[in-house]
């Protein structure tokens, strides 16, 4: 195929050699750039740039010694102090940036040695939608290699991150390492930690147009309430019976009132609507029976048994939202 070249007002010139030295994107890149005048260093770290030039050196393609210090790393890769370690608690990370720092130069040889990283960073790369620097591709090496994480664990959180908006790689590696620290490190346990963050993020837009919140941000404790229903297993449906019992009774939505409610079903061991409404039912035959032919549900009582466990009664509380 012929190719016609749109050179502009700038022309790169490049040694053959460069076509058979194996390098990756990024080294690539680095030496493009240099090959431009630009400054590689405000794209990359220094020591990738140092580490990328060294290749390049090696490989016949820039001519020149190496820097004294690097030939001295090269040579006696021992003679660098190596940081002492902080303790880390069982089962924990002491920090959220535990991701050692390798140069271009380990991370080739990582991805020599286990090809199937080199798959997962070319995987990752269209999952994201870019080419990854030397510094992204050491934060996605390092989650497999410092925190254990094989390499689907690490494409389908990927993958996730992408859909809920956590696209940079710094932001993604905290995300890893709290799931890990959470205890989170397998792919079926990530399954469902997607699975019931999904669920939750469905439910609270859900329950934000029932109760009428607009764009405003849900609080803490609305959030926690959220999931306690969440793990009573309560569905839209369930949410709502307690919702429209409260507005008829208080005249006003309130999310510590549904929860009451809420509560009070789930210790009885009621757990999906057709129970709840049947057990409504009983409970205003029982009044009818009690008052002689008055069959109106007595909401006064029903929320004095609701709330007497966790709240005030209903006369000493304000009402409100939280």
């Amino acid at each position: 195929m012929k190719l016609q070249w749109n050179f502009g007002d700038r022309v790169l010139n490049l040694p053959a050699a460069a076509l058979s030295a194996g390098a990756d994107a990024a080294q690539l890149h680095i030496l493009l750039l240099c090959a431009a005048g630009e400054d590689a260093e405000a794209v990359y770290p220094t020591v990738a740039v140092k580490d990328a030039l060294s290749f390049w050196r090696r490989a016949g393609v820039l001519a020149g010694e190496e820097e004294p210090e690097a030939k001295a790393a090269m040579a006696h890769p021992a003679a660098i102090p190596a940081a002492e370690p902080e303790p880390k608690p069982a089962g924990k990370l002491a920090r959220a940036d535990e991701i050692p720092t390798y140069s271009a130069a380990e991370l080739n040889g990582m991805m020599d040695r286990r090809r199937s990283l080199r798959v997962m960073v070319d995987e990752a790369q269209r999952i994201c939608g870019k080419m990854f620097n030397v510094y992204e591709v050491n934060i996605l090496i390092g989650l497999t290699d410092y925190l254990g994480l094989d390499e689907d664990y690490i494409l389908l959180l990927l993958a996730h991150c992408m859909h809920i908006g956590k696209t940079g790689m710094r932001v993604i590696e905290r995300y890893a390492i709290s799931l890990v620290d959470g205890g989170v490190t397998t792919v079926p346990a990530l399954e469902e930690h997607i699975r019931v963050r999904e669920e939750r993020h469905t439910l609270e837009g859900k329950v934000r147009a029932m109760f009428g919140m607009k764009s405003r941000s849900l609080t803490d404790s609305e959030r926690k309430k959220i999931a306690a229903w969440m793990e009573y297993g309560y569905g839209e449906d369930v949410i709502r019976r307690a919702y429209e019992i409260t507005v008829d009774t208080i005249h006003e939505p309130s999310m510590k009132y549904v929860h009451a409610i809420l509560d009070r079903w789930h210790a009885e061991g009621l757990t999906d609507l057709g129970q709840i409404d049947r057990k409504l039912a009983e409970e205003r035959e029982a009044k009818t029976a009690a008052t002689g032919g008055n069959g109106s549900f007595n909401t006064d009582a029903f929320f004095e048994k609701a709330l007497r466990r966790s709240f005030r009664k209903p006369e000493e509380t304000n009402g409100g939202q939280a």
